[in-house]
């Protein structure tokens, strides 16, 4: 429906250089000759048999190439997912509630900094101290072996979670304020308990759940962090690919990845309600 040839589009190739065959051939492979409602179709069974439609411009289906560099941004995700949630719960809570004021009057304004720099500039500044400048870690590649693999995801990991953390820590901080103003907090507090028990035995209880379901909802932030963090330590994953796609015009690839990053975060969102129904009390209460 573009201006333009939807074949030339597709397939990379210049109008001009296609001969009668290969229009026609192009044509039917792509089913350019059906109307707009069966061309739909195609594309339901291509997301139904799990080829998710072909690319002409990679000379192959789309799901080997998406699930291929899948594996890779997953290791990036994950773990910067897990560590940016547990350090944001923890340190939420301590500076929801410390008796110590003084590490809250730190910690909080270095998070707000630390979430106004954007994550590209966060990547740099990463690379120039602690690669460029203490040459401690490797700022491009895989590497290969176990070991290495982690030796080498080391920066890309730590830069996704410290663009991850200060949001976290912000939403545990304000939530605990709130719930630490509670009358049982208070009678908790009189009655001498330590504030470690405070935290996890009555402000955690009750905001537990509603982090679990942002957490999962912010599944998508780090897949779209990805992008720019393959791109800046050079690691072929999803992202990568996905720039690719943008800039060769590949629709079909384009279409295939966006259908399994949307796919992902469903997942992830349907996991974290699962999990807030099994840990919490008056979820299940509330669907009895």
């Amino acid at each position: 429906m573009m201006r333009g040839n939807p074949i030339a589009y597709l397939t990379g190739m210049d109008e001009a250089s296609l001969s009668v065959a290969q229009y026609e051939y192009y044509e039917k492979a792509l089913h350019l000759d059906k109307n707009i409602f069966i061309q739909f179709l195609y594309y339901l069974k291509s997301l139904v048999d799990g080829t998710l439609g072909y690319s002409f411009k990679k000379q192959s289906y789309v799901a080997p190439l998406v699930l291929s560099r899948l594996r890779v941004t997953l290791l990036l995700v994950l773990p910067s997912a897990i560590l940016a949630a547990i350090l944001g719960l923890v340190l939420g809570l301590r500076g929801a509630y410390n008796k110590n004021k003084y590490l809250e009057r730190t910690l909080t304004p270095i998070m707000v900094v630390l979430n106004a720099i954007p994550l590209f500039l966060l990547s740099l500044l990463l690379i120039m101290t602690l690669s460029f400048s203490y040459k401690l870690f490797p700022y491009s590649g895989l590497g290969t072996g176990f070991l290495d693999r982690v030796y080498h995801l080391v920066l890309p990991v730590l830069a996704i979670t410290l663009a991850l953390l200060p949001s976290r820590y912000l939403l545990v901080r304000n939530m605990g304020c709130e719930r630490a103003k509670s009358k049982s907090v208070l009678y908790a507090s009189q009655r001498g308990l330590r504030a470690t028990t405070i935290r996890y035995s009555y402000i955690l209880p009750e905001i537990i759940s509603a982090y679990i379901t942002n957490v999962g909802l912010s599944i998508g932030s780090g897949i779209a962090g990805s992008v720019i963090v393959e791109k800046i330590f050079s690691i072929n994953g999803m992202g990568s690919l996905l720039n690719e796609a943008i800039f060769t015009l590949d629709y079909p690839l384009l279409q295939g990845i966006l259908f399994i990053t949307t796919l992902a975060m469903l997942i992830a969102v349907g996991l974290t309600n699962i999990f807030s129904f099994l840990i919490d009390p008056r979820e299940r209460r509330r669907n009895a």
